[in-house]
């Protein structure tokens, strides 16, 4: 099943006419369309609006291992981002809390990535912006999703609509700009849906929290993220066993760079020589 939230309608519409998705009748609280393999809910505006959405989504259908959960809708941007252009994020801030998510991009891709940063109204100034991207939805979203689904079956797509201080945009534009995208989305959909279906095949719930504890212990970069799970499928494979006996490493021991770059080499070693002592 693949989910989505959308906050405005105009976003969603070239994404329910593509995939010929149907109103749920039998929804009471919000806008939802459906077919057999997608659920997209319309969020309205705002991260509070957009969180409160995707639980509700989530909570009535709750998502199977090898499911996952998008984030699809316009963006702004900072002045030399090309209006339109489609967007992987790789970090959210929320610029009212200061906090900082990382979704963990595990699978090849074709889009861009970049950071976005979420504010609680429109934004009018660059000079406030820190991140590359701005938003209303994408910290709500993710924080919601997070409880349903481990972090690397998350994902947002930002299509870049405005600069921030320099366009305006309207409804019409929005329209073409998922339109003129939505292909771009599908085939990147497609390609998640088999990540994920592949991953849920080879590793337990625990295997997963556990590389993902590590992963945020460790503050791995995207490349060693991709380094350490293709580490551990790789021992899957050729072992049989599961890698639940990293849950002795030790991560509270690790206290700067140094460690935590001695502590993955580690981790990596052990996993090539089929070693179960750490």
């Amino acid at each position: 099943m693949v989910y989505i939230s959308v906050s405005m309608y105009v976003e969603a519409k070239p994404i329910i006419d593509y995939y010929n998705l149907k109103k749920d009748v039998d929804e009471r609280y919000y806008q939802v369309f459906k077919s057999d393999n997608m659920r997209l809910i319309i969020t309205g505006v705002g991260k509070v609006n957009c969180a409160a959405a995707t639980s509700h989504l989530l909570a009535k259908i709750p998502p199977d291992d090898g499911d996952i959960v998008a984030n699809i809708g316009i963006c702004g941007a900072k002045d030399g981002f090309q209006i339109g252009a489609p967007y992987l994020i790789n970090k959210i801030k929320d610029a009212s809390t200061g906090k900082d998510y990382y979704p963990d991009i595990l699978l090849k891709h074709d889009f861009k990535e970049c950071s976005i940063e979420t504010f609680d109204k429109p934004l009018s100034s660059p000079e406030l912006l820190e991140e590359d991207l701005c938003d209303m939805e994408s910290s709500g979203f993710y924080v919601s999703a997070s409880k349903y689904v481990e972090q690397h079956r998350i994902f947002l797509i930002k299509v870049v609509s405005d600069r921030v201080g320099i366009d305006t945009v309207s409804k019409d534009d929005v329209l073409k700009l998922i339109q003129n995208n939505v292909e771009k989305i599908d085939a990147f959909i497609r390609n998640a849906e088999d990540f994920a279906k592949v991953d849920s095949g080879f590793f337990k719930r625990e295997e997963i929290e556990l590389m993902e504890k590590i992963f945020s212990s460790l503050k791995l970069t995207k490349s060693l993220r991709e380094i350490l799970y293709k580490a551990c499928l790789h021992y899957k494979v050729r072992t049989g066993n599961d890698i639940l006996f990293l849950e002795n490493i030790g991560l509270s021991d690790v206290n700067n760079k140094r460690e935590r770059k001695k502590l993955f080499d580690l981790i990596i070693s052990s996993l090539e020589r089929n070693d179960w002592r750490i």
